[in-house]
């Protein structure tokens, strides 16, 4: 028969007889479970107990690491602190000392400037303008070897300090560099502290603390607290060295700006000690000159009118001679035996030989005397010509150079 055919006609269709445990069985399997669950009950005891007890070690341990690493951040903060307070001081030690070479720095650029700009151009122009001199006033005297040796002493100074303007702009350049390691160590431990802070702030019931599942590993550390600590000290060891090297520097520039001051003051006043010494001397021999030249004047004047008198003396015997001469013609027209030589022919004679005589003597003396006042006059115009050349050696030396030179007043730099 088929199913549908039992439903129609109302029957139910038996599943076939399962086999069935016994009543001892049931028994059995009632009593394994219950024992099975009183294992289980124990065991369970058991498991809460230990949980307990591990949960209250576990605590204790827990709240004796974290604990202990709070200690360890405090400790390290204070660490990091006092590390950072080091380099804080010796950054402040560092930009004082650079501040202090700056200001070296300054002086010996203005040193430098100064002689360059003035003392070296002043040196040259008295140098130029008593290139000036004529005649036998161009001589190679004290004062020019003075002007170029005080030329080379100036010029000598300012190679010195170029020389240690450079080892002090490369001091400071050290300098900042140190400061700049230290900036950035600064910088580091700054956030370090932070951070260590911040973890120190910590609480393990915060909500946004969560387990990190991240594959990159938590501990990426570069160094060891010995490698820590040593990058400090380098650090504080290379800014002190530097320190130590920058404080003999100003020493040395400081030694070296009075030194060169001290030469070129020096070499300044024998310039000028050489300067009115020449000047004593040029004037001296202007004054010399001048009274020659008056004398010369005088006996100028004076053979001016000896000439003048020495012409007068000849023009007035030449009108004796013409007086004698007439009085001869006259009597040369004596009639007959009248024309003889008597005593007046004869006095007319001598008178008139005198005369020439004279005359001849006056003349030659006239001769001598003009010439006498032509080399007079040659005197005295080379004796003007070199008044006039001492007056502009003394015009150049004192009035140019002089006064040029006691406008500069030279201080230390």
């Amino acid at each position: 028969m088929s199913e549908k055919y039992l439903r129609q006609q109302n029957l139910v269709l038996l599943p076939p007889e399962q086999p069935k445990y016994t009543t001892r069985d049931w028994d059995a399997n009632n009593r394994r479970q219950n024992v099975f669950s009183l294992e289980q009950q124990a065991l369970a005891d058991r498991v809460i107990s230990e949980s307990e007890r591990l949960i209250d070690e576990t605590k204790h341990t827990t709240e004796e690491s974290k604990s202990e690493v709070d200690f360890r951040l405090k400790e390290r903060i204070e660490d990091i602190q006092f590390r950072r307070d080091e380099l804080q001081q010796q950054k402040k030690d560092a930009h004082i000392e650079e501040e202090a070479l700056k200001v070296y720095k300054r002086r010996t650029i203005d040193a430098i400037n100064t002689l360059r700009e003035i003392a070296v151009p002043l040196c040259q122009k008295c140098i130029v303008l008593r290139e000036k001199r004529q005649g036998a006033d161009l001589v190679n005297d004290g004062v020019d070897r003075e002007l170029r040796k005080e030329l080379d002493v100036t010029e000598g100074g300012i190679a010195l300090l170029e020389k240690v303007l450079e080892q002090c702009v490369e001091q400071i350049r050290r300098l900042r560099a140190t400061i700049y390691l230290l900036d950035r160590d600064l910088a580091d431990k700054d956030r370090s502290i932070k951070i260590d802070a911040k973890n120190l702030e910590l609480r393990p019931n915060q909500m946004e603390l969560k387990i990190y599942a991240g594959r990159v590993p938590l501990d990426p550390y570069n160094s060891t607290d010995e490698e820590w600590i040593m990058v400090t000290n380098k650090n504080i060891e290379a800014t002190a060295k530097e320190i130590n090297s920058a404080q003999p520097l100003r020493s040395y520039i400081d030694q070296l700006l009075r030194q060169v001051a001290e030469d070129i003051r020096t070499q300044v006043e024998r310039t000028n000690a050489a300067f009115r010494e020449r000047v004593s001397e040029m004037r001296y021999t202007k004054i010399k000159l001048e009274n020659v030249h008056k004398e010369t004047v005088r006996q100028v004047n004076e053979l001016t009118r000896t000439v003048t008198r020495l012409e007068r003396e000849i023009a007035e015997k030449e009108g004796y001679v013409a007086l004698a001469q007439t009085r001869l013609a006259n009597r040369s027209t004596r009639p007959g035996i009248e024309l003889c030589r008597d005593n007046v022919y004869e006095g007319l004679k001598r008178e008139l030989a005198a005369l020439r005589e004279t005359i001849a003597k006056l003349d030659g003396s006239l001769v001598k005397s003009k010439a006498t006042l032509r080399y007079l006059l040659n005197t005295q115009v080379m004796q003007e010509e070199e008044i006039n050349l001492k007056t502009e050696s003394l015009r150049i030396d004192e009035v140019d150079c002089i006064t040029m030179r006691e406008s500069f007043k030279f201080q230390s730099f």
